[in-house]
């Protein structure tokens, strides 16, 4: 039962890696686009992979849960070190990546009511920003030590 509860684990990986892939490709694309359509149309597809994002995350933790429990690795130190990690990586990114695309969004709002607040060099502005990397940086190192953690099992 062990392996089918390791099964279910990667599959919530999986479907991790591809929902949130949506996402990380998109803020990548989102720092060099300044047309406000396009701007628009990234942001809905950001969206439209959240809902499978969030059920991928509870996969994940269910099957390494279960897993946890039936491989008894509850004793070990790098379960916990997984575990903690992850759970601190979205405490950042929801910390620093929210703020960041709900202000994108209150621009575009603004900017698509025809509010003259909102040119082009707000746009740049908010475009302009480094939260995007610094967002992608820590996702892929955050998830190639917990790989790490749950490969070679250090301690």
């Amino acid at each position: 039962m062990y392996d089918w509860w390791v099964l279910v684990h990667i599959v919530g990986v999986l479907g991790f890696m591809f929902t949130h892939g949506v996402s990380g490709a998109m803020a990548l694309r989102l720092r060099h686009e300044r047309d406000p359509d396009k701007i628009r149309i990234l942001l809905q597809v950001s969206s439209s992979s959240t809902g499978l994002f969030y059920l991928s995350i509870v996969i994940l933790l269910a099957g390494g849960i279960v897993a946890g429990f039936q491989g008894h690795w509850w004793g070990q130190g790098w379960i916990w070190t997984a575990l903690a990690v992850l759970l601190a990586t979205m405490a950042f990114m929801y910390a620093l990546a929210a703020p960041y695309y709900k202000r994108i969004r209150t621009v575009m709002k603004m900017e698509d009511a025809g509010s003259v607040a909102v040119g082009q060099e707000e746009i740049d502005a908010v475009m302009r920003s480094g939260h995007p990397l610094l967002i992608v940086w820590v996702g892929i190192l955050s998830l190639a030590f917990i790989a790490y953690l749950m490969v070679l099992k250090p301690y």
